[in-house]
């Protein structure tokens, strides 16, 4: 064989690619019939009384979610954030059980109240029953007065723009459609802290946030209870010695 048409790599013969590995986590999109399968067993389990016990599928199924993300639902809330009710669970466990990987159960009941607490209006309500992130992360439309030159950037809010409950709802779209009010948007932290023209509506709006603080507060206080920080802080508050 010639010297010239011999390939100069070791390894001439040349391997086929690999296959690209597939994708792993996020959401799994299912099928149209997949989905149709699934609404036939919750409109199934909707007409079965309270007190029924559900396997973790049926349970996922029935509030439309995998069997991950129920599980992820029985953990505890990280640091006392999120005021929306707990899903509630039957957890059986023998005397003589090794572990606690036993099998979970739920009543039809207990899924249902859970399903009726999270259920709200809007992405900003979720955001709220969320606690102290959904506060301070999403945005929100709030109706302020026309800017001036005083304000200084400052917006002067008279409520909430998607608050459709608000008797002045209405009226005060049209104003924004006259010029007369602004729409800003801000997190329900620069809004809790902007200025108010109604010192009522302000109070209202704040008492989430107030008990969102309040809960993280009691939180960062019990994880540091009885270390190093919190003994700082206790040296910290005690009274200077007299000067000489």
């Amino acid at each position: 064989m010639a010297m010239g048409t011999r390939d100069a790599r070791p390894d001439a013969e040349a391997k086929p690619l690999a296959a690209k590995r597939p994708k792993t986590g996020g959401r799994v999109k299912k099928s149209l019939d997949q989905m149709l399968v699934e609404a036939r067993i919750r409109d199934e389990l909707a007409g079965m009384n309270d007190d029924t016990v559900l396997p973790e599928e049926l349970a996922a199924i029935y509030l439309g979610i995998s069997v991950a993300e129920l599980r992820e639902l029985r953990n505890p809330p990280k640091n006392g954030a999120g005021k929306g009710a707990r899903l509630k669970m039957i957890k059986p466990i023998r005397a003589d059980a090794v572990g606690q990987n036993q099998k979970v159960l739920y009543k039809l009941g207990a899924l249902r109240d859970f399903h009726e607490s999270n259920t709200v209006e809007s992405s900003f309500e979720a955001a709220v029953n969320a606690g102290l992130y959904g506060f301070v992360s999403i945005h929100a439309p709030f109706f302020a007065q026309p800017e001036k030159r005083s304000d200084r950037g400052r917006a002067t809010l008279l409520g909430k723009a998607w608050d459709r409950g608000d008797p002045d709802w209405a009226r005060r779209f049209s104003d924004v459609f006259e010029g007369k009010l602004r729409v800003v948007w801000l997190t329900s932290a620069a809004a809790a802290s902007s200025r108010w023209a109604i010192l009522k509506a302000h109070k209202a709006f704040s008492k989430p946030w107030l008990a969102a603080l309040k809960v993280e507060g009691q939180a960062v206080r019990a994880a540091l209870e009885g270390t190093e920080i919190s003994e700082v802080a206790a040296e910290g508050k005690r009274e200077p010695a007299p000067r000489g």
